[in-house]
Protein backbone atom coordinates (compact mmCIF):
# COMPACT_ATOMS: atom_id res chain seq x y z
CA UNK A 1 0.00 0.00 0.00
CA UNK A 2 3.42 2.34 0.85
CA UNK A 3 4.45 1.98 -2.54
CA UNK A 4 1.03 2.64 -4.20
CA UNK A 5 0.78 5.71 -2.67
CA UNK A 6 4.00 7.19 -2.74
CA UNK A 7 3.13 6.57 -6.72
CA UNK A 8 0.22 8.04 -7.14
CA UNK A 9 1.93 11.15 -5.37
CA UNK A 10 4.90 10.93 -7.76
CA UNK A 11 2.76 10.90 -10.50
CA UNK A 12 0.70 14.18 -9.18
CA UNK A 13 3.89 15.96 -8.70
CA UNK A 14 5.14 15.11 -12.37
CA UNK A 15 2.04 16.36 -13.82
CA UNK A 16 2.74 19.67 -15.78
CA UNK A 17 6.60 19.96 -15.73
CA UNK A 18 6.34 20.78 -19.71
CA UNK A 19 6.89 24.49 -19.38
CA UNK A 20 5.33 27.05 -21.87
CA UNK A 21 4.36 30.79 -22.15
CA UNK A 22 1.15 32.00 -23.51
CA UNK A 23 -0.67 35.35 -23.24
CA UNK A 24 -4.16 34.00 -25.27
CA UNK A 25 -6.52 31.96 -23.33
CA UNK A 26 -5.87 28.57 -24.56
CA UNK A 27 -8.17 26.70 -22.88
CA UNK A 28 -11.83 27.63 -21.28
CA UNK A 29 -12.97 25.35 -18.37
CA UNK A 30 -16.60 24.92 -17.53
CA UNK A 31 -17.46 23.48 -14.04
CA UNK A 32 -20.87 22.49 -13.04
CA UNK A 33 -21.28 22.04 -9.44
CA UNK A 34 -19.45 24.57 -6.95
CA UNK A 35 -19.19 22.02 -4.40
CA UNK A 36 -15.58 21.31 -2.98
CA UNK A 37 -14.77 19.03 -5.49
CA UNK A 38 -15.80 22.05 -8.14
CA UNK A 39 -13.86 24.15 -6.06
CA UNK A 40 -10.60 21.64 -5.74
CA UNK A 41 -11.11 20.93 -9.62
CA UNK A 42 -10.59 24.92 -10.39
CA UNK A 43 -7.59 25.04 -7.75
CA UNK A 44 -5.88 22.00 -9.45
CA UNK A 45 -6.56 23.38 -13.02
CA UNK A 46 -5.04 26.58 -12.30
CA UNK A 47 -1.50 25.13 -10.68
CA UNK A 48 -1.26 22.86 -13.64
CA UNK A 49 -1.65 25.76 -16.11
CA UNK A 50 0.61 27.96 -13.83
CA UNK A 51 3.04 24.71 -14.11
CA UNK A 52 2.63 25.04 -18.05
CA UNK A 53 2.66 28.43 -18.77
CA UNK A 54 -0.45 28.54 -20.02
CA UNK A 55 -3.51 30.96 -19.76
CA UNK A 56 -7.08 29.19 -18.73
CA UNK A 57 -10.18 30.95 -18.17
CA UNK A 58 -12.39 29.04 -15.38
CA UNK A 59 -16.44 29.27 -14.78
CA UNK A 60 -18.24 27.54 -11.74
CA UNK A 61 -21.96 27.42 -12.05
CA UNK A 62 -23.28 27.01 -9.01
CA UNK A 63 -27.04 26.02 -8.75
CA UNK A 64 -27.51 27.39 -4.92
CA UNK A 65 -27.70 31.50 -4.79
CA UNK A 66 -24.46 32.23 -2.90
CA UNK A 67 -22.10 31.07 0.03
CA UNK A 68 -23.76 32.57 2.84
CA UNK A 69 -26.77 32.94 5.14
CA UNK A 70 -29.37 35.00 4.57
CA UNK A 71 -31.52 37.34 6.88
CA UNK A 72 -33.78 35.18 6.60
CA UNK A 73 -32.29 32.54 8.07
CA UNK A 74 -31.75 30.46 4.54
CA UNK A 75 -28.86 29.13 3.62
CA UNK A 76 -26.48 28.07 0.23
CA UNK A 77 -28.32 24.63 -1.14
CA UNK A 78 -24.26 23.50 -1.41
CA UNK A 79 -23.91 20.17 1.08
CA UNK A 80 -19.90 21.06 1.59
CA UNK A 81 -20.94 24.32 3.13
CA UNK A 82 -23.25 23.35 5.43
CA UNK A 83 -21.49 20.32 7.11
CA UNK A 84 -18.23 20.11 9.36
CA UNK A 85 -16.02 17.43 7.24
CA UNK A 86 -13.79 14.53 9.10
CA UNK A 87 -10.55 14.65 7.72
CA UNK A 88 -9.85 10.76 7.25
CA UNK A 89 -8.73 8.34 5.02
CA UNK A 90 -11.76 6.04 5.46
CA UNK A 91 -14.05 8.68 5.10
CA UNK A 92 -15.61 7.92 2.22
CA UNK A 93 -16.77 4.11 3.08
CA UNK A 94 -19.38 5.55 5.64
CA UNK A 95 -22.53 5.46 3.48
CA UNK A 96 -23.69 2.64 1.28
CA UNK A 97 -24.31 -0.60 2.98
CA UNK A 98 -24.29 -4.10 1.01
CA UNK A 99 -26.73 -6.44 -0.21
CA UNK A 100 -28.60 -7.86 2.71
CA UNK A 101 -27.40 -5.37 5.43
CA UNK A 102 -28.93 -2.61 2.92
CA UNK A 103 -32.15 -4.56 2.66
CA UNK A 104 -32.03 -5.32 6.43
CA UNK A 105 -31.30 -1.34 7.12
CA UNK A 106 -33.96 -0.36 4.90
CA UNK A 107 -36.64 -2.22 7.15
CA UNK A 108 -36.00 -0.20 9.87
CA UNK A 109 -36.72 3.15 10.38
CA UNK A 110 -34.14 6.04 10.83
CA UNK A 111 -35.06 6.28 14.42
CA UNK A 112 -33.98 2.66 15.22
CA UNK A 113 -30.31 1.62 15.74
CA UNK A 114 -29.10 0.53 12.13
CA UNK A 115 -32.35 2.24 10.50
CA UNK A 116 -32.35 4.02 7.49
CA UNK A 117 -35.84 4.22 5.88
CA UNK A 118 -37.84 7.27 6.02
CA UNK A 119 -42.11 6.86 5.84
CA UNK A 120 -43.13 10.03 5.45
CA UNK A 121 -42.10 11.28 2.28
CA UNK A 122 -43.88 9.64 -0.76
CA UNK A 123 -41.37 8.25 -2.85
CA UNK A 124 -38.76 7.97 -1.20
CA UNK A 125 -38.63 3.68 -1.08
CA UNK A 126 -40.74 3.00 -4.29
CA UNK A 127 -39.45 5.42 -7.08
CA UNK A 128 -37.49 3.53 -9.90
CA UNK A 129 -34.75 4.99 -9.07
CA UNK A 130 -34.27 3.79 -5.20
CA UNK A 131 -35.71 0.57 -6.88
CA UNK A 132 -33.07 0.33 -9.41
CA UNK A 133 -30.51 2.00 -6.80
CA UNK A 134 -31.60 -0.87 -4.48
CA UNK A 135 -31.70 -3.67 -7.17
CA UNK A 136 -28.07 -2.73 -7.67
CA UNK A 137 -26.47 -2.35 -4.01
CA UNK A 138 -27.52 -6.26 -3.63
CA UNK A 139 -26.57 -7.93 -6.71
CA UNK A 140 -23.27 -6.17 -5.88
CA UNK A 141 -22.47 -7.46 -2.87
CA UNK A 142 -21.68 -10.91 -4.49
CA UNK A 143 -19.52 -9.10 -6.58
CA UNK A 144 -15.71 -10.84 -6.07
CA UNK A 145 -14.03 -7.87 -6.48
CA UNK A 146 -15.58 -5.91 -3.56
CA UNK A 147 -11.97 -6.23 -1.33
CA UNK A 148 -10.26 -4.97 -4.22
CA UNK A 149 -12.13 -1.94 -4.67
CA UNK A 150 -12.47 -1.09 -0.92
CA UNK A 151 -8.31 -1.73 -0.96
CA UNK A 152 -7.94 0.66 -3.89
CA UNK A 153 -10.29 3.38 -1.68
CA UNK A 154 -8.11 3.41 1.13
CA UNK A 155 -5.20 3.75 -0.70
CA UNK A 156 -6.69 6.94 -2.34
CA UNK A 157 -7.98 8.31 1.48
CA UNK A 158 -4.25 7.85 2.65
CA UNK A 159 -2.81 9.88 -0.84
CA UNK A 160 -5.45 12.69 -0.20
CA UNK A 161 -4.87 12.90 3.25
CA UNK A 162 -1.43 13.77 1.79
CA UNK A 163 -2.46 16.08 -0.86
CA UNK A 164 -4.76 18.39 2.11
CA UNK A 165 -1.10 18.62 4.03
CA UNK A 166 0.95 19.57 0.58
CA UNK A 167 -2.02 21.99 -0.22
CA UNK A 168 -0.62 23.54 3.00
CA UNK A 169 3.08 23.45 2.54
CA UNK A 170 3.36 24.52 -0.90
CA UNK A 171 0.34 27.15 0.01
CA UNK A 172 1.66 31.01 -0.28
CA UNK A 173 0.79 33.34 2.38
CA UNK A 174 -2.51 34.06 1.35
CA UNK A 175 -3.19 30.07 0.92
CA UNK A 176 -1.89 29.38 4.44
CA UNK A 177 -3.81 31.90 5.70
CA UNK A 178 -6.96 30.48 3.88
CA UNK A 179 -6.79 27.17 5.57
CA UNK A 180 -6.11 28.56 8.96
CA UNK A 181 -9.11 30.68 8.97
CA UNK A 182 -10.74 27.38 8.33
CA UNK A 183 -9.60 25.51 10.80
CA UNK A 184 -7.77 23.09 8.88
CA UNK A 185 -5.78 20.59 10.70
CA UNK A 186 -4.67 17.55 8.28
CA UNK A 187 -4.09 13.95 9.32
CA UNK A 188 -1.03 12.28 8.96
CA UNK A 189 1.35 10.19 10.62
CA UNK A 190 3.25 11.19 13.56
CA UNK A 191 6.72 9.99 15.00
CA UNK A 192 6.85 7.71 17.10
CA UNK A 193 6.84 8.48 21.35
CA UNK A 194 6.04 11.76 20.25
CA UNK A 195 3.82 13.75 23.11
CA UNK A 196 0.08 13.69 21.89
CA UNK A 197 -1.42 17.28 21.85
CA UNK A 198 -4.43 18.27 19.81
CA UNK A 199 -4.31 19.12 16.00
CA UNK A 200 -1.16 17.40 15.13
CA UNK A 201 -2.08 14.24 13.11
CA UNK A 202 -4.00 12.64 15.45
CA UNK A 203 -7.10 13.05 17.47
CA UNK A 204 -9.60 11.51 20.21
CA UNK A 205 -12.38 9.97 18.89
CA UNK A 206 -15.38 9.62 21.75
CA UNK A 207 -17.23 6.20 21.73
CA UNK A 208 -19.89 5.48 24.49
CA UNK A 209 -23.58 4.07 25.02
CA UNK A 210 -22.71 0.97 22.87
CA UNK A 211 -22.14 -2.10 24.46
CA UNK A 212 -17.88 -3.74 24.46
CA UNK A 213 -16.87 -0.11 23.20
CA UNK A 214 -13.58 -1.45 23.78
CA UNK A 215 -13.82 -4.27 20.99
CA UNK A 216 -15.56 -1.47 18.77
CA UNK A 217 -12.35 0.92 19.39
CA UNK A 218 -10.04 -1.94 19.06
CA UNK A 219 -11.53 -2.91 15.50
CA UNK A 220 -10.78 0.73 14.60
CA UNK A 221 -7.53 0.95 15.66
CA UNK A 222 -6.38 -2.35 14.04
CA UNK A 223 -8.04 -0.65 10.45
CA UNK A 224 -5.88 2.24 10.35
CA UNK A 225 -2.61 0.47 11.60
CA UNK A 226 -3.35 -1.72 8.53
CA UNK A 227 -2.73 1.98 6.44
CA UNK A 228 0.33 2.28 8.22
CA UNK A 229 -0.85 4.92 10.88
CA UNK A 230 1.29 3.40 13.94
CA UNK A 231 0.62 5.56 16.89
CA UNK A 232 -3.14 4.67 17.64
CA UNK A 233 -4.12 3.65 21.18
CA UNK A 234 -6.97 3.46 23.65
CA UNK A 235 -6.67 6.21 26.12
CA UNK A 236 -8.16 6.26 29.67
CA UNK A 237 -10.23 8.88 31.13
CA UNK A 238 -6.99 10.18 32.88
CA UNK A 239 -5.25 10.18 29.36
CA UNK A 240 -8.19 12.50 27.57
CA UNK A 241 -8.38 14.97 30.17
CA UNK A 242 -4.59 15.87 30.17
CA UNK A 243 -4.99 16.06 26.29
CA UNK A 244 -7.94 17.95 26.18
CA UNK A 245 -9.05 19.36 29.39
CA UNK A 246 -12.51 20.44 27.73
CA UNK A 247 -13.75 17.02 27.92
CA UNK A 248 -13.70 16.62 31.63
CA UNK A 249 -17.28 16.59 32.56
CA UNK A 250 -17.88 13.77 29.72
CA UNK A 251 -14.57 11.35 31.12
CA UNK A 252 -16.07 11.87 34.39
CA UNK A 253 -19.86 10.62 33.59
CA UNK A 254 -18.17 7.68 31.60
CA UNK A 255 -16.10 6.47 34.31
CA UNK A 256 -15.46 5.37 37.78
CA UNK A 257 -12.87 5.91 40.05
CA UNK A 258 -10.48 2.50 40.65
CA UNK A 259 -7.87 3.21 43.35
CA UNK A 260 -4.98 1.40 41.89
CA UNK A 261 -6.07 2.81 38.12
CA UNK A 262 -7.30 6.09 38.59
CA UNK A 263 -10.54 6.47 36.68
CA UNK A 264 -11.74 3.32 34.28
CA UNK A 265 -13.79 3.68 31.54
CA UNK A 266 -17.40 2.27 32.30
CA UNK A 267 -18.01 -0.92 29.68
CA UNK A 268 -19.94 1.56 27.18
CA UNK A 269 -17.47 4.30 26.70
CA UNK A 270 -14.17 4.58 25.62
CA UNK A 271 -11.58 6.95 23.76
CA UNK A 272 -9.42 6.12 21.00
CA UNK A 273 -5.96 8.47 19.81
CA UNK A 274 -6.38 7.78 16.08
CA UNK A 275 -5.27 9.43 12.81
CA UNK A 276 -7.57 12.56 11.77
CA UNK A 277 -8.41 16.08 11.06
CA UNK A 278 -10.76 18.59 10.11
CA UNK A 279 -11.39 21.47 7.76
CA UNK A 280 -14.24 24.13 7.82
CA UNK A 281 -15.49 24.37 4.39
CA UNK A 282 -17.88 27.21 5.49
CA UNK A 283 -15.14 29.65 5.34
CA UNK A 284 -12.73 27.42 3.01
CA UNK A 285 -15.55 27.61 -0.19
CA UNK A 286 -15.95 31.57 -0.62
CA UNK A 287 -12.41 32.15 0.28
CA UNK A 288 -10.65 29.50 -1.95
CA UNK A 289 -13.19 31.23 -4.77
CA UNK A 290 -12.42 34.83 -4.22
CA UNK A 291 -8.46 34.07 -3.87
CA UNK A 292 -8.56 32.10 -7.11
CA UNK A 293 -10.34 35.19 -8.72
CA UNK A 294 -7.38 37.29 -7.60
CA UNK A 295 -4.39 35.13 -8.25
CA UNK A 296 -5.79 34.05 -11.84
CA UNK A 297 -5.85 37.70 -13.09
CA UNK A 298 -7.59 38.66 -16.10
CA UNK A 299 -7.67 38.75 -19.88
CA UNK A 300 -9.23 40.49 -23.24
CA UNK A 301 -12.15 39.01 -24.77
CA UNK A 302 -12.56 38.88 -28.66
CA UNK A 303 -14.32 42.13 -28.25
CA UNK A 304 -11.62 43.39 -25.99
CA UNK A 305 -13.42 43.91 -22.90
CA UNK A 306 -11.61 42.69 -19.94
CA UNK A 307 -13.05 39.82 -18.12
CA UNK A 308 -12.04 37.91 -14.92
CA UNK A 309 -10.18 34.21 -15.73
CA UNK A 310 -11.76 33.15 -13.01
CA UNK A 311 -15.30 33.72 -12.06
CA UNK A 312 -18.42 31.41 -10.09
CA UNK A 313 -21.63 32.38 -10.88
CA UNK A 314 -24.42 31.18 -8.46
CA UNK A 315 -28.55 30.31 -9.17
CA UNK A 316 -26.90 28.63 -12.26
CA UNK A 317 -29.03 25.47 -12.46
CA UNK A 318 -27.83 23.35 -15.21
CA UNK A 319 -31.26 21.77 -16.97
CA UNK A 320 -29.68 20.64 -20.02
CA UNK A 321 -26.80 20.08 -21.99
CA UNK A 322 -26.07 20.90 -25.83
CA UNK A 323 -24.15 17.89 -27.48
CA UNK A 324 -22.62 18.17 -31.14
CA UNK A 325 -23.49 14.74 -32.18
CA UNK A 326 -22.61 15.37 -36.02
CA UNK A 327 -18.84 16.02 -35.56
CA UNK A 328 -16.68 12.71 -37.47
CA UNK A 329 -15.07 12.11 -34.12
CA UNK A 330 -16.45 11.87 -30.99
CA UNK A 331 -19.42 13.88 -29.41
CA UNK A 332 -18.92 17.08 -27.98
CA UNK A 333 -20.40 19.46 -25.45
CA UNK A 334 -20.57 22.96 -26.97
CA UNK A 335 -23.15 24.73 -24.35
CA UNK A 336 -25.32 24.57 -21.28
CA UNK A 337 -29.10 25.11 -20.69
CA UNK A 338 -29.85 27.06 -17.43
CA UNK A 339 -33.49 26.83 -15.29
CA UNK A 340 -33.04 30.57 -15.41
CA UNK A 341 -33.76 30.65 -19.45
CA UNK A 342 -30.54 32.01 -20.15
CA UNK A 343 -27.58 29.54 -22.01
CA UNK A 344 -23.64 29.28 -21.96
CA UNK A 345 -22.44 28.86 -26.20
CA UNK A 346 -19.08 27.83 -26.94
CA UNK A 347 -16.85 30.56 -27.49
CA UNK A 348 -15.48 30.54 -30.53
CA UNK A 349 -12.55 32.01 -29.85
CA UNK A 350 -11.37 29.07 -27.68
CA UNK A 351 -10.90 25.64 -29.71
CA UNK A 352 -10.36 23.70 -26.25
CA UNK A 353 -13.28 24.07 -24.23
CA UNK A 354 -14.13 21.73 -21.47
CA UNK A 355 -16.81 20.89 -19.27
CA UNK A 356 -16.45 19.01 -15.82
CA UNK A 357 -19.58 17.81 -14.22
CA UNK A 358 -18.76 17.90 -9.83
CA UNK A 359 -22.97 17.79 -9.22
CA UNK A 360 -22.15 16.84 -6.32
CA UNK A 361 -25.21 16.14 -4.04
CA UNK A 362 -27.22 16.60 -7.07
CA UNK A 363 -29.05 13.15 -8.02
CA UNK A 364 -29.18 11.57 -11.22
CA UNK A 365 -27.69 15.09 -12.40
CA UNK A 366 -25.38 12.77 -15.46
CA UNK A 367 -27.97 10.83 -16.33
CA UNK A 368 -30.76 13.51 -16.68
CA UNK A 369 -28.01 15.62 -18.82
CA UNK A 370 -27.85 12.63 -21.04
CA UNK A 371 -24.95 10.83 -19.88
CA UNK A 372 -23.96 7.25 -18.55
CA UNK A 373 -23.88 7.04 -15.04
CA UNK A 374 -24.06 3.93 -12.55
CA UNK A 375 -27.63 3.23 -10.40
CA UNK A 376 -27.58 6.12 -8.32
CA UNK A 377 -29.49 7.20 -4.92
CA UNK A 378 -29.14 10.46 -2.63
CA UNK A 379 -28.71 9.56 1.42
CA UNK A 380 -29.62 12.60 3.42
CA UNK A 381 -27.65 13.77 6.89
CA UNK A 382 -28.07 16.44 9.06
CA UNK A 383 -25.96 19.07 10.38
CA UNK A 384 -26.38 21.56 13.51
CA UNK A 385 -24.26 24.42 14.06
CA UNK A 386 -23.69 26.57 17.49
CA UNK A 387 -22.55 29.81 17.92
CA UNK A 388 -22.54 30.15 21.75
CA UNK A 389 -21.96 34.25 23.28
CA UNK A 390 -19.66 34.19 25.71
CA UNK A 391 -20.05 36.14 28.81
CA UNK A 392 -17.05 38.45 29.79
CA UNK A 393 -15.97 36.23 32.91
CA UNK A 394 -15.79 33.00 30.77
CA UNK A 395 -13.89 34.49 27.66
CA UNK A 396 -10.47 33.38 29.10
CA UNK A 397 -11.38 29.87 30.04
CA UNK A 398 -12.49 28.90 26.57
CA UNK A 399 -10.04 31.08 24.84
CA UNK A 400 -7.95 27.43 24.03
CA UNK A 401 -11.06 25.40 22.89
CA UNK A 402 -9.79 24.06 19.65
CA UNK A 403 -10.48 20.10 18.76
CA UNK A 404 -12.02 18.25 16.36
CA UNK A 405 -13.28 14.27 16.73
CA UNK A 406 -15.61 11.75 15.72
CA UNK A 407 -18.49 10.94 18.64
CA UNK A 408 -19.71 7.36 18.35
CA UNK A 409 -23.11 6.49 19.59
CA UNK A 410 -25.27 3.63 18.93
CA UNK A 411 -26.53 3.81 14.98
CA UNK A 412 -24.83 7.34 14.95
CA UNK A 413 -21.70 8.90 14.20
CA UNK A 414 -20.87 13.11 14.39
CA UNK A 415 -18.38 14.34 13.01
CA UNK A 416 -17.66 17.23 14.90
CA UNK A 417 -15.59 20.70 15.24
CA UNK A 418 -15.51 23.14 18.11
CA UNK A 419 -13.31 25.91 18.75
CA UNK A 420 -13.06 29.55 20.49
CA UNK A 421 -14.01 32.34 17.39
CA UNK A 422 -14.34 35.98 18.14
CA UNK A 423 -15.56 35.34 22.15
CA UNK A 424 -17.90 32.90 21.18
CA UNK A 425 -18.02 29.05 21.55
CA UNK A 426 -18.58 27.09 17.77
CA UNK A 427 -18.91 23.88 17.20
CA UNK A 428 -20.54 22.05 14.42
CA UNK A 429 -21.97 18.33 14.37
CA UNK A 430 -22.35 16.40 11.16
CA UNK A 431 -23.49 12.34 10.69
CA UNK A 432 -26.24 10.23 10.23
CA UNK A 433 -27.81 9.44 7.11
CA UNK A 434 -31.00 7.70 5.55
CA UNK A 435 -32.01 6.62 2.14
CA UNK A 436 -33.91 9.37 0.52
CA UNK A 437 -34.40 7.71 -3.14
CA UNK A 438 -34.17 10.82 -5.59
CA UNK A 439 -36.14 13.14 -3.23
CA UNK A 440 -34.96 16.24 -1.70
CA UNK A 441 -34.77 16.10 2.49
CA UNK A 442 -36.54 19.64 3.82
CA UNK A 443 -35.47 20.52 7.69
CA UNK A 444 -39.15 20.32 8.89
CA UNK A 445 -39.52 16.49 8.07
CA UNK A 446 -39.15 13.85 10.79
CA UNK A 447 -36.14 12.40 9.54
CA UNK A 448 -34.27 15.76 9.68
CA UNK A 449 -36.03 17.07 13.36
CA UNK A 450 -35.64 14.32 15.13
CA UNK A 451 -31.37 13.56 14.15
CA UNK A 452 -31.09 17.33 15.04
CA UNK A 453 -32.68 16.50 18.74
CA UNK A 454 -30.54 13.50 18.81
CA UNK A 455 -27.02 15.97 17.46
CA UNK A 456 -28.16 18.57 19.92
CA UNK A 457 -28.29 15.84 23.32
CA UNK A 458 -25.13 14.03 21.76
CA UNK A 459 -23.57 17.59 22.29
CA UNK A 460 -24.78 18.27 25.38
CA UNK A 461 -23.73 14.48 26.78
CA UNK A 462 -20.28 15.16 25.68
CA UNK A 463 -19.52 19.04 26.13
CA UNK A 464 -22.49 20.32 28.71
CA UNK A 465 -20.53 22.98 29.78
CA UNK A 466 -21.33 24.55 26.33
CA UNK A 467 -25.07 23.64 25.95
CA UNK A 468 -25.64 25.08 29.61
CA UNK A 469 -24.15 28.48 28.32
CA UNK A 470 -26.64 28.31 25.30
CA UNK A 471 -29.47 27.87 27.60
CA UNK A 472 -28.32 29.86 30.78
CA UNK A 473 -29.39 27.19 32.78
CA UNK A 474 -27.57 23.94 33.78
CA UNK A 475 -27.91 20.76 31.23
CA UNK A 476 -25.99 18.70 32.79
CA UNK A 477 -27.52 14.87 32.89
CA UNK A 478 -30.37 16.25 31.19
CA UNK A 479 -32.62 15.27 28.22
CA UNK A 480 -32.88 18.35 26.00
CA UNK A 481 -36.38 18.66 24.19
CA UNK A 482 -37.97 19.48 20.82
CA UNK A 483 -39.09 22.40 22.23
CA UNK A 484 -35.62 23.73 23.70
CA UNK A 485 -34.15 22.94 20.64
CA UNK A 486 -36.78 25.21 18.76
CA UNK A 487 -36.01 28.00 21.82
CA UNK A 488 -32.62 27.62 20.65
CA UNK A 489 -33.21 28.12 16.88
CA UNK A 490 -35.43 30.86 17.14
CA UNK A 491 -32.71 32.99 19.49
CA UNK A 492 -30.14 32.31 16.31
CA UNK A 493 -27.80 30.14 18.99
CA UNK A 494 -27.64 27.33 16.29
CA UNK A 495 -28.46 26.60 12.92
CA UNK A 496 -30.21 23.44 11.57
CA UNK A 497 -29.92 21.75 7.99
CA UNK A 498 -30.57 18.70 6.26
CA UNK A 499 -29.06 18.15 2.92
CA UNK A 500 -28.14 14.82 0.95
CA UNK A 501 -25.36 13.23 -1.25
CA UNK A 502 -25.68 11.55 -4.17
CA UNK A 503 -23.76 7.99 -4.30
CA UNK A 504 -23.26 5.22 -6.81
CA UNK A 505 -24.30 1.70 -6.06
CA UNK A 506 -21.24 0.30 -5.18
CA UNK A 507 -19.81 3.47 -2.52
CA UNK A 508 -17.58 4.25 -5.48
CA UNK A 509 -16.80 7.32 -6.81
CA UNK A 510 -17.72 7.96 -10.39
CA UNK A 511 -14.53 9.55 -11.99
CA UNK A 512 -12.96 10.47 -15.34
CA UNK A 513 -14.87 10.39 -18.99
CA UNK A 514 -18.19 10.85 -19.69
CA UNK A 515 -20.25 8.86 -22.47
CA UNK A 516 -23.38 9.44 -24.05
CA UNK A 517 -24.79 6.50 -25.21
CA UNK A 518 -21.36 4.50 -24.19
CA UNK A 519 -19.50 6.87 -26.84
CA UNK A 520 -17.24 8.65 -25.07
CA UNK A 521 -17.33 12.64 -24.58
CA UNK A 522 -14.78 14.37 -26.21
CA UNK A 523 -14.49 17.14 -24.27
CA UNK A 524 -16.02 16.28 -20.74
CA UNK A 525 -15.38 14.26 -17.31
CA UNK A 526 -16.71 13.71 -14.30
CA UNK A 527 -15.37 13.58 -10.71
CA UNK A 528 -19.02 13.10 -8.37
CA UNK A 529 -20.19 10.23 -6.22
CA UNK A 530 -17.73 10.58 -3.23
CA UNK A 531 -20.84 10.54 -0.77
CA UNK A 532 -19.54 11.21 3.00
CA UNK A 533 -15.62 11.22 1.52
CA UNK A 534 -16.36 14.37 -0.96
CA UNK A 535 -13.67 16.80 1.04
CA UNK A 536 -11.70 14.13 2.67
CA UNK A 537 -11.47 12.10 -0.92
CA UNK A 538 -11.77 15.67 -3.12
CA UNK A 539 -8.10 16.46 -4.10
CA UNK A 540 -7.23 12.48 -5.08
CA UNK A 541 -10.41 12.59 -6.83
CA UNK A 542 -9.71 15.07 -8.77
CA UNK A 543 -6.31 14.39 -9.39
CA UNK A 544 -7.42 10.94 -10.69
CA UNK A 545 -9.90 12.21 -12.66
CA UNK A 546 -7.75 14.74 -14.68
CA UNK A 547 -5.55 11.57 -14.84
CA UNK A 548 -7.36 10.61 -17.84
CA UNK A 549 -6.87 14.10 -19.28
CA UNK A 550 -3.23 12.99 -19.29
CA UNK A 551 -3.38 9.42 -20.15
CA UNK A 552 -1.53 8.35 -17.53
CA UNK A 553 -0.65 4.38 -18.00
CA UNK A 554 0.08 3.22 -14.73
CA UNK A 555 -2.12 -0.10 -13.42
CA UNK A 556 -2.98 1.50 -10.25
CA UNK A 557 -4.58 4.44 -12.25
CA UNK A 558 -6.29 2.60 -15.03
CA UNK A 559 -7.66 0.27 -12.16
CA UNK A 560 -9.31 3.70 -10.49
CA UNK A 561 -10.50 4.49 -13.40
CA UNK A 562 -12.20 1.41 -14.48
CA UNK A 563 -14.09 0.72 -11.16
CA UNK A 564 -15.33 4.51 -11.68
CA UNK A 565 -16.65 4.17 -14.71
CA UNK A 566 -19.52 6.23 -15.25
CA UNK A 567 -20.53 3.09 -17.99
CA UNK A 568 -20.64 0.81 -15.23
CA UNK A 569 -23.16 -1.49 -13.61
CA UNK A 570 -23.94 -4.11 -11.05
CA UNK A 571 -24.43 -6.94 -14.18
Amino acid sequence: MKQAIMFILSCILSFGKTEATADAVECEIHIIGGGIVGALESYYAYKDALKKGKKICITVYEKGDNFALSAQGKSSMNTAYNIFPSLTPDEILSVVPRGAELVNQLALSFNQPGGIRVDDVVGVNDSETAVHFIESVTHYASDKNQEERTSSLLMLGKASMELWQQMYDEGDIEMKSILKASNFHACYETEANIKRTLNNGYRIDLIYGIPNARNRALKMQADYEKLGYENCALLSPDEVMIIDPYLTNFCYDRSDLDSAEGRIWKNDSIALWRPGGCIDTHVFLPQLYSYLKKIMGQYKDMNDHIQDCFQIQFCKEVIAVDLDLNSDHAPRVVGLKFSDGTEQRELLSCSNSQYLFCPGESVGSLCKFGFNEPAYAGFAGTSLFFNIPLPIDQMERYSKLSHCMEVHNEGIVLAWQARCKENNICIGVGGTKSFYGDKQPMKDEAFAKDRNLIQLNMVNQVFPEAISLACGYSTHGKEISAEEMLFLEERGIIYRWVGRRAVAYDGYPTIGPLYYKKCRVSNARCTTHLGSGGVSFGPVAVIISRSAEENVQDSFFRKVLKYADSRRSSD
